[in-house]
């Protein structure tokens, strides 16, 4: 018997952040409609399934749920990750020119918009930490909190604080700023509902307008004037530099720009 319930509280116990959980527990309830204990047989077979019938990133998030609730269960059945080609090219980024683009429709349409994507572009931070970013923290310039199991500084620069002073008057001191129309915290489908909103009512590309976008832009923007990819991995948050180096690299259209100028003989 697969133990969904007693899964999902192990999971809160080692303090794994709720999209996790979601995720895993959404893992191991595709497994659960399928078998009724875990082997080494029916592992494998699940694996295939996957395979057939998703992308190797979906396939890796199911296997590592699986893994999870052996450990829970302390079962010594495991089978491995998919290998993933390595990228070398970031993907689905909003350009400088779609940012300006979509911060000078907000301006005027939406105020209330126009400074949360501020937040999230000025800063970089995930969403899962924006969502808990009070009028306090930002006014103090800086705020440490838990996320992806360690303790994190977030940094909110000057610029930024300047332009939402007279914006966060509105806001009590430890209210969350990231807020929707009716004064409410915002959830991260959310955030994702209304990007995709604004991607079609200011026709920018959907697949570059989500939330991990501004992630992205601020990544990117930061290292063309200050290349210190050490510094951007603290900032990040990432656990190696190895995760920030990506950013390094070109997109996939600048990729095939430069070989499209260069391939000429």
């Amino acid at each position: 018997m697969i133990d969904i319930d007693g899964f999902r509280n192990y999971l809160y116990e080692e303090e794994l952040s709720q999209n996790t959980i979601a995720t895993y527990i959404k893992g191991l309830e595709m497994y659960a409609e399928r078998y009724n204990e875990i082997t080494k047989p029916n592992l494998i077979e699940f694996k295939r399934y996957l395979l057939e019938n998703f992308k190797s990133q979906t396939v890796n998030l199911r296997i590592t749920a699986l893994t999870n609730y052996c450990k829970y269960k302390r079962l010594p059945e495991r089978i491995k990750l998919v290998k993933e080609q390595k990228k070398t090219h970031v993907e689905n980024i909003i350009t400088e020119e779609q940012y300006k683009k979509l911060m000078h429709c907000l301006k005027k349409d939406n105020q209330r918009w126009y400074y949360n994507i501020l937040l999230l572009a000025k800063t970089g931070m995930r969403i899962s930490e924006a969502l808990r970013v009070t009028k306090k923290d930002i006014l103090a310039g800086k705020v440490t909190m838990h996320s992806k199991g360690h303790m994190r500084t977030i940094y909110f620069p000057k610029s930024l604080i300047e332009e939402m002073k007279d914006y966060l008057k509105r806001f009590d001191d430890n209210e969350i700023v990231m807020q929707n129309h009716l004064g409410q915290p915002i959830t991260s489908r959310g955030v994702s509902g209304k990007l995709k909103e604004f991607a079609k009512q200011y026709d920018i590309p959907k697949e570059n307008l989500h939330p991990h976008a501004f992630r992205h832009f601020f990544a990117i923007e930061f290292l063309k004037r200050n290349n210190n990819i050490a510094l951007l991995a603290d900032l990040l948050g990432h656990s190696s530099v190895k995760m920030t180096q990506i950013y390094l690299r070109q997109s996939q259209e600048q990729q095939q720009k430069a070989v499209d100028e260069a391939v000429n003989w």
